[in-house]
C-alpha cells in the first residue's frame, strides 16, 4: 500500500518541478512574465510537498540570482515562477522579483527605450499586487510597491525620460502610491500612513489611534 502511495508522491514532485520550464520557451518580456505568475501548482500539490516546498523555493531563487547575473533573464525568471509556486508565502521572494523588474530591468542602464521601461516597472507592480494576495507580510509588498510609484513621481516631477507616458502623469502616480502606503497601513505598517500622508497633502500625517473606539 504505501509503495503505491510514494510513486504517487513522486509523480507529483515530477510535475511540479517540470511543470515551470515551460516558461524558458517564452521570450522574457514583461507581460509575458506578469501572465505566467497568475498560474501556480495546486495547493493540494504544495501540501503533499511540505516542508521540502520551502526548501526547493529557496534553491530556484539561487538559480534566479545567477541566471540574472549571467543575463539569462528566461530562465530566471522559469525560476522564479517555479519558487513563488512552490512557496507563494515567501514574502522576500514577491518583493525581491519585483526589485529587480521594478529597479534593475526598468532601469537606463538595462534598457535604453523609454515605453519598455515603462513596461517593466508595471510588470513589478503587478508581481506586488498578486503577492499581497498570497504572501505571508502583504504590507511588506503593498509599501515596496508605493515606494516604486513614488519613485516614479520623482522621476516625472525631475523631467527624466525613465517612465514617461505615465496614464495621467505624476499626480496620478503619486495618487496611486498613496493608496498603495494606505494599503500597506490597513495591513499593519502603521508608518505607511506617515507616507500616504506627505503624498496627499504635502504634510505628515499620524497613525490613526488604534485605541479610539474601543
Amino acid at each position: 500500500m504505501r509503495r503505491p502511495v510514494l510513486v504517487g508522491l513522486g509523480w507529483i514532485c515530477v510535475a511540479l518541478c517540470c511543470w515551470p520550464w515551460r516558461a524558458a520557451q517564452r521570450a522574457p518580456g514583461p507581460e509575458s512574465l506578469a501572465g505566467s505568475l497568475a498560474s501556480s501548482p495546486s495547493p493540494l500539490g504544495r501540501r503533499l510537498l511540505g516542508p521540502v516546498a520551502g526548501l526547493m523555493a529557496s534553491a530556484e531563487w539561487v538559480r534566479f540570482d545567477w541566471y540574472i547575473r549571467e543575463g539569462r533573464f528566461e530562465r530566471a525568471y522559469a525560476a522564479a515562477e517555479r519558487a513563488l509556486a512552490f512557496d507563494p508565502r515567501a514574502t522576500q521572494g514577491w518583493t525581491h522579483l519585483a526589485s529587480h523588474l521594478a529597479f534593475g530591468r526598468a532601469s537606463m542602464e538595462s534598457e535604453p527605450r523609454p515605453q519598455v521601461r515603462l513596461r517593466w516597472i508595471r510588470a513589478g507592480l503587478s508581481a506586488l499586487k498578486r503577492g499581497e494576495q498570497q504572501a505571508a507580510v502583504p504590507a511588506d509588498l503593498a509599501y515596496l510597491r508605493g515606494l516604486i510609484l513614488a519613485w516614479v513621481t520623482d522621476l516625472e516631477s525631475l523631467g527624466a525620460p525613465a517612465a514617461p507616458g505615465w496614464p495621467g502623469g505624476k499626480q496620478a502616480a503619486r495618487l496611486a502610491a498613496a493608496d498603495a502606503f494606505h494599503a500597506a497601513g490597513e495591513a499593519g505598517n502603521l508608518g505607511a500612513y506617515l507616507l500616504e500622508g506627505v503624498l496627499r497633502t504635502g504634510k505628515h500625517l499620524e497613525p490613526p489611534d488604534q485605541d479610539q473606539g474601543d
